[in-house]
């Protein structure tokens, strides 16, 4: 009984540890798409001399 106990602590942490590190990449990997996407609408307002380009993202997003 006390090897099922410890076995579904470590099972337990083994999720716990996975959920966390998915958590973590999947934010990281988030915000490096958001931020390159920013750069990209910035850069296109820049050219334009316009805030349209970050209408038109935020059209597209929704």
């Amino acid at each position: 009984m006390a090897d099922m106990l410890t076995d579904l602590l470590i099972y337990i942490g083994i999720g716990i540890m996975t959920f966390a590190i998915g958590t973590i990449l999947g934010y990281q990997l988030l915000m490096m798409y958001y931020n390159r996407r920013f750069m990209v609408i910035a850069k296109q307002c820049y050219e334009v001399e316009s805030v349209i380009p970050i209408i038109d993202e935020l059209a597209r997003e929704t």
